[in-house]
């Protein structure tokens, strides 16, 4: 679709989350959907937000077939959601402090319900609800800098989610910023991720036609030169 992504293995993306809570830097990471990159590939101002992230996570593994990669083991590590179980008990055993960042009540609900079925325990020191507040960015900057967390997660539509960090991730004195998405909460009992509904489906559908027809038009302007 002609983003750019940084894909890693979940052992990469964990030693990479090591890094992110022990240097002097905002790290950033946002979760890849079929939709984002629909958007993206008509919105230079998306795809360059995205391509600055410091980890791109797929949510499905039919992105990585959809930019080339072929790899077994990466698909399982996906369908599994073998990150963020990983993360989460790193976040809850160490006991970091996390903040969390939604648009409205129910959006904020489902974060928390989310986020509770891979660790019970974890330390979330505050909260935003965009809806509720006033003041913008400076309002969220403001009230997270208040509360000093280590982690920010953020599920905020795209591309405000994505506009967002890269306008304030230089201003938030914490160690990484994540963009989630409600579909990385949906999983089944065993912990791996459910099918999506009809919905879903025609959405995926046209991801993957957009993204053959970008491949063949990508393919056509090579031979051409």
């Amino acid at each position: 679709m002609g983003v750019r992504l940084k894909d890693y293995s979940v052992r990469e993306s964990m030693r990479r989350i090591n890094t992110y809570l022990n240097n002097d830097k905002c790290n950033t990471i946002d979760f890849v959907t079929h939709d984002l990159l629909l958007n993206a590939a008509g919105s230079e101002e998306l795809k360059q937000n995205i391509e600055n992230m410091d980890m791109t996570l797929m949510t499905t593994a039919d992105i990585l077939s959809a930019g080339g990669v072929e790899s077994y083991y990466r698909e399982r590590e996906i369908l599994s959601n073998l990150f963020l179980k990983g993360l989460f008990r790193k976040l809850e055993k160490e006991k970091r402090k996390i903040f969390l960042i939604s648009e409205n009540p129910e959006k904020m609900e489902l974060l928390k319900n989310g986020i509770s079925k891979f660790a019970t325990e974890l330390n979330i020191n505050g909260e935003y609800v965009t809806e509720e507040k006033v003041g913008g960015d400076d309002g969220i900057v403001n009230e997270v800098n208040s509360v000093l967390p280590e982690v920010v997660f953020i599920n905020l539509s795209s591309p405000e989610a994505e506009k967002f960090v890269a306008a304030n991730r230089s201003r938030m004195n914490v160690k990484f910023i994540m963009i989630l998405r409600d579909l990385s909460f949906k999983i089944t009992e065993d912990g791996s991720i459910k099918k999506g509904g009809i919905a879903d489906f025609f959405v995926r559908k046209f991801f993957h036609s957009a993204a053959a027809n970008f491949d063949r038009s990508a393919g056509s302007d090579a031979d051409k030169k």
